[in-house]
């Protein structure tokens, strides 16, 4: 009885381990209305993208790169992300981008925010 308890034990660990990569691989389907930007201020709920200000609507969402619902407060992240906006304008939905998501949206030929020129006049 204690080697069935083993023998089912190891199988249920090897189970695990082989699953362990096919979970880790899990890219993230984004709608296909979102837009690719670049957040360079977070002051809730104003945020600048693409040099643009836009406000966080009722009841939005910000996502970090492990998929998580991020509280607003915490949301101080400055790069590459994906957004949604609702039908007033204000953003409905921010994902912050992993460098794989990155990698991907320019493999499908979006066009990746340019970053800002800053000139120093001494």
């Amino acid at each position: 009885m204690k080697d069935t308890y083993i023998r089912l034990w190891g199988l249920t660990v090897l189970c695990v381990l082989l699953m362990q990569p096919a979970v880790a691989q899990q890219t993230r389907k984004f709608p296909e209305d979102s837009k690719l930007g670049e957040l360079t201020a977070v002051s809730f709920p104003q945020f600048t993208i693409d040099g643009m200000q836009f406000i966080m609507g009722p009841g939005g969402q910000i996502r970090g790169v492990d998929n998580l619902i991020i509280m607003p407060s915490m949301a101080n992240y400055s790069g590459l992300i994906r957004y949604q906006l609702d039908m007033t304008g204000h953003l409905r939905r921010v994902w912050f981008l992993t460098p794989d998501e990155v990698k991907d949206a320019e493999s499908q030929g979006q066009r990746l925010p340019s970053p800002q020129r800053r000139f120093l006049f001494f």
